[in-house]
């Protein structure tokens, strides 16, 4: 008989340390509440995102079926970078306390790169071009959505290899140069006539240009359609 309840004791004694275990591994009742706040709320991909807490641990409410937890962010709220939220602990519809927490937030993103060091002047081809992924805590504003972005665009700046090519670095290249023969078209939709002129300034796509006509030598006002291409009419 002493040597079952020495036994059932022991078994006791080492379920008590599974349970002390398991409650130091598992998460503060708050973390999952902020992260499951942050994954319904957040503008990023699911499994994009990754949380540290900076707040120091303090004693929390104790954990109870019927208490609940309503998170609300506070200053930042774009889910990047350091955000502060607060979490109230109501119980029976009585507020039982408030906690401030801060947090820091990492975003997997692609980032578009330099594939090596890009001297000033260069047309943007595939090659030139990395797409790494990184953990970020800020998006500048004038990153680059896709590798398209930079398609057939000249920087403007020196670019060290590894590092991200931004907006303000590129320019567009012109497709029509001034001094440069371009064919001009006009086209009524009844009538289209071809041809050729003077332009007497630098356009891209879109952009209204001067060309002289060389027949007339008169200036006329053309729409620049594409490479060496103008539109009268359009």
């Amino acid at each position: 008989m002493k040597r079952f309840v020495i036994h059932a004791m022991v078994i006791l004694f080492l379920a008590l340390l599974t349970t002390i275990s398991l409650a130091a591994d598992a998460e503060p009742l708050f973390r999952t509440a902020i992260r499951e706040y942050i994954e319904a709320n957040m503008p990023w991909p699911p499994g994009s995102v990754r949380v540290d807490f900076l707040s120091k641990e303090r004693e929390s409410v104790s954990q109870h079926r019927d208490l609940i937890l309503r998170v609300e962010p506070t200053g930042n709220q774009e889910f990047i970078g350091d955000m502060v939220f607060l979490v109230k602990y109501f119980k029976g519809g009585t507020l039982l306390k408030t906690e401030s927490v801060r947090t820091r937030i990492e975003v997997e993103r692609d980032v578009l790169t330099a594939a090596r060091g890009l001297p000033a002047g260069t047309v943007l081809t595939e090659s030139d071009i990395r797409i790494v992924r990184r953990w970020v805590r800020r998006i500048h504003p004038h990153s680059l959505p896709s590798m398209e972005a930079t398609s057939g665009k000249r920087l403007t700046m020196q670019v060290a290899s590894g590092a991200e090519i931004l907006a303000t670095m590129l320019k567009e290249v012109p497709l029509v140069r001034r001094g440069k023969m371009v064919k001009m078209v006009f086209d009524n939709g009844a009538m289209q006539i071809v041809t050729v002129g003077l332009s007497e300034e630098d356009g891209i796509a879109g952009n209204i240009v001067r060309v002289k006509n060389i027949t007339s030598n008169k200036i006329i006002y053309a729409r620049v359609l594409s490479d060496s291409l103008v539109g009268i009419g359009f």
